[in-house]
Order: structure tokens, then C-alpha cells, then sequence
């Protein structure tokens, strides 16, 4: 790989507003300019080759030649994605970028049609990746052309300027379940909790409203009221994916997994005495404790599956983090990978996260999907990169929007276990995303 030093902007929407009309653009973002998260945010687009696949209907993009087949997805995206080990101290040279829906791995027989591929990957060979702590960012790529070219003598000018122009509107705000059939539902899966069917239910309410705009500048503008460490914007074909995520689902780094589930919410107060009152109350709360207790155990069971034995452990337990709208209760899960498994392999081992199923795994998801009613589709589902070095970085889909002409959806909400309080578990999921029903509601929407 070659690499190239280009001009540094803390605020990496600059090579965004550059990049984002080109095919298949995707940008891993750390919001490291708003609010310190993370060190890294890597950008790419024309990729050389696109999977995309509806269950088991795939349809493969290579180098321009399309073909459409029926085969087992992750099949053939093990077939592209070839461990290549090269000496790097970035995260990502090139490899694989995209996402994963809810429903990628677990054969939901959903009648329901979506816009959205259950997955839907593209294999890089170039990338821009932004280095905040040494405050340098570097264009990595294979071979020159043209395209790497215009992009390294674009930001290596004085001519830049940001496109700070945000033109969009939004319109018809939905909320598209209740709060008698909300309540009534947590009633119905405490009623499985207690004949023994489940310990835990990760329960969603879904909102949509119409949008005039473009995505990237409502994206620009997501960021700044709500960043959180794991956002990303996607453009694939006609699909735009925002997302605001606060929760790393799986990483993997010099073949050592961490997965930080997030279990425990309380929103933010305005006073900063009250609001640090909110921590403490969460530290203490026994429900949310046994709640992420829970899905911490999920996981190391997850993880075990290709981890090398006896190198599972829980790093931190029961952690708050604090975002724009709410403190999260957040616990570390690490593990060494057995060198027969490649990132990939982990990742469906593990999917889709147990913070967004509920524990056992398999019964809650049939309870999810009997009680919702529709596809989750993006949604808890993950976004993230695979480098041919075999490292990883993955969010989870919570505080996630999916745009597809002039229609937005997104949806919240939250654990459900014998203790839960219905009406407080209603509200809990609305605060969860209150910055976007404010903002997409324009202010209209309230409870």
C-alpha cells in the first residue's frame, strides 16, 4: 500500500463534502471534533467490488460486471475478504466497508419488502483515514489514478472551503405504535419471562416522517446535536444510512475481540448537580445491573465461540458513559481470537448483538419478531470496517436513521426483564432518541 500525507482538518466532513456524491461513499466517523471520542475517521468510495444480498439473493458488483445468484452471503464475501497482512499504524489501509442488517443471519421469513439489502458491502482498495491525536491525515491506496490524484491535490491546496449550506426539511412525523400497545406488549413479554421462555427482551417502538434535503447535510447537522463515537454516514445506491451510534458491538485488533454491550439508561438532566445525581442513581440500580449482567454473560458466550479457551474476560463492568441526551451503563468483554477464524468468522458467531436480542438469544428474537411486526432491517443491526489485516471496528445500529426518497424511519428502545415498569420503559425508549424526534418532528412531537 502507499501513503500519502494530505492537508489535516479536524473536522473530517471537509473531505466528506468532497466525497459524498461519488459511488457507494461510506465514512466511519468519531465526532473527535465535538466531543474528543475516539482517535480515527476513515472515508472511502468507488469500490471495486459491491455484495449486496436480499436473504439469499445476491447480487455481485465486480470491477463493473454484475451478476445476481442465490448462495449463502457470507459465503461469498469469505471468498473477496483475504487476510493480506501488511505493516500499518492506521486502523484501515483497504478491505471491507459496510453493513450488516438485523435480519443478515437470522433467516426472519418476513414477507415484509425493503429498499434496504439485509447487507450490503463494498471491498476498497483506497481510503482517506484522519488521525486526530497526531492531528495528520493520510490517503492510502494501492495503485494511482486520476481519482487519488484529484483527491490528494484537492486537500493538499489553501482553497478549501466547508460547504456550511443546509438546506432540508422534514414533514408527516409518525409515531408508528402507542403507548396502550407499547405497554401492553412489555406486560406480554414479562407474562414469557415468568413461564420461563426468556430472561430478557430487547423491545423497539419505530418512528418515520418525510424529509426534502440532503442527507449529507442533515448527516452534518445529526453530528453536531447528537455525537457519539461510533456514527457513520452511508451511501449505497439510493439508501442513505445516518447513524449516532454510542455502542461498539465487536472489535478486533492484533487478534484480540472487545465488545462493549450497553445495558442501563437514564436521561441527562440541565442541572449539572441533578444530572450528576443521575449517574449515581444508575450505579445503583439493581435492575439495570442484572440487566447488563445478563448480556454480559451473553457474550462471553458469543465470543467463546472463537476465542482461544480461558481468554475471555469482562474487563469493566458496569461503566458509565455519558452522550448528549443520556448516560449509558456500559461493560468491556474481551478475548484472544483462535488464529482459524478471520474477523468475519467472528462476526457471525456473534450476531446479531446481545444487547439488541435479550437472552436466550434465539427465543427472544422470535419474541422481537412476533411482537413487532416488521423488519428491523438497519436497525440493530451493525456498521463498521474488516481490514485485510484481519482488524475490525463495528458499531451497533441504535440512534440509526435509514433515508430512501424522502421517507426516514428510525427506531428505540430498550431491555425488558421481570422487573421492568412498562410505562417507564415507554419513556425510556422515546428519550433514547429525543434529539432526533425533536428534530424531525420540527419540535412538534411531545410526551
Amino acid at each position: 500500500m502507499n501513503k500519502i500525507e494530505i492537508k489535516y482538518y479536524s473536522d473530517s466532513t471537509v473531505y466528506g463534502d468532497f466525497l459524498n456524491k461519488q459511488d457507494w461513499f461510506v465514512y466511519l466517523d468519531s465526532c473527535n471534533d465535538i466531543a474528543n471520542f475516539g482517535r480515527y475517521d476513515i472515508l472511502s468510495c468507488k469500490p471495486e467490488t459491491k455484495i449486496t444480498s436480499f436473504r439469499d439473493k445476491i447480487v455481485l458488483n465486480h470491477n463493473g460486471v454484475i451478476s445476481s445468484f442465490y448462495d449463502n452471503p457470507i459465503d461469498i464475501i469469505k471468498k473477496f475478504y483475504k487476510i493480506n497482512k501488511q505493516k500499518s499504524s492506521l486502523p484501515f489501509n483497504n478491505g471491507m466497508i459496510g453493513y450488516f442488517g438485523y435480519e443478515a443471519f437470522n433467516g426472519t421469513k418476513s414477507a415484509e419488502k425493503s429498499k434496504f439489502p439485509d447487507i450490503a458491502v463494498g471491498f476498497y482498495n483506497w481510503s482517506i483515514v484522519v488521525d486526530h491525536k497526531l492531528k495528520k491525515t493520510y490517503v492510502n491506496f494501492k495503485e494511482s489514478n486520476h481519482f487519488i490524484n484529484d483527491v490528494i491535490d484537492k486537500f493538499n491546496s489553501d482553497k478549501i472551503k466547508q460547504n456550511n449550506i443546509q438546506n432540508y426539511t422534514f414533514s408527516n412525523f409518525r409515531q408508528h405504535i402507542n403507548k396502550q400497545q407499547y405497554v401492553k406488549d412489555v406486560l406480554k413479554i414479562k407474562d414469557y419471562i415468568v413461564n420461563g421462555d426468556c430472561y430478557q427482551v430487547n423491545y423497539s417502538q419505530n418512528f418515520s416522517a418525510n424529509y426534502d434535503g440532503d442527507p449529507w447535510d442533515i448527516y452534518k447537522n445529526v453530528r453536531v446535536i447528537n455525537p457519539a463515537p461510533y456514527s457513520s454516514f452511508l451511501s449505497i445506491e439510493d439508501n442513505f444510512i445516518i447513524s449516532s451510534s454510542p455502542e461498539r458491538f465487536l472489535s478486533l485488533k492484533n487478534n484480540i475481540v472487545e465488545t462493549k454491550p450497553i445495558k442501563g439508561t437514564l436521561k441527562r438532566l440541565d442541572d449539572k448537580s441533578l444530572d450528576a445525581n443521575q449517574i449515581n442513581i444508575l450505579k445503583r440500580d439493581e435492575k439495570n445491573l442484572a440487566e447488563n449482567l445478563m448480556i454480559v454473560d451473553l457474550l462471553r458466550n458469543d465470543l467463546s465461540k472463537c476465542c482461544l479457551l480461558n481468554t475471555v474476560k469482562v474487563e469493566k463492568l458496569f461503566d458509565i458513559e455519558s452522550y448528549a441526551s443520556v448516560h449509558h451503563m456500559v461493560s468491556t468483554v474481551c478475548g484472544k481470537l483462535d488464529k482459524n477464524y478471520t474477523s468475519v468468522d467472528i462476526l457471525k458467531a456473534c450476531f446479531p448483538g446481545g444487547s439488541i436480542t435479550g437472552a436466550p438469544k434465539t427465543r427472544s428474537m422470535e419474541i422481537i419478531y412476533e411482537l413487532e411486526k416488521r423488519k428491523r432491517n438497519i436497525y440493530c443491526g451493525s456498521i463498521g470496517y474488516f481490514d485485510f489485516n484481519n482488524n475490525m471496528d463495528t458499531n451497533i445500529c441504535i440512534r440509526t436513521v435509514m433515508l430512501n426518497n424522502g421517507k426516514l424511519n428510525f427506531s428505540a428502545g430498550g431491555g425488558i426483564v421481570h422487573d421492568s415498569k412498562p410505562e417507564d420503559e415507554y419513556y425510556e425508549s422515546l428519550e433514547k432518541v429525543s434529539i432526533f424526534i425533536n428534530l424531525f418532528s420540527n419540535g412538534k412531537f411531545s410526551w
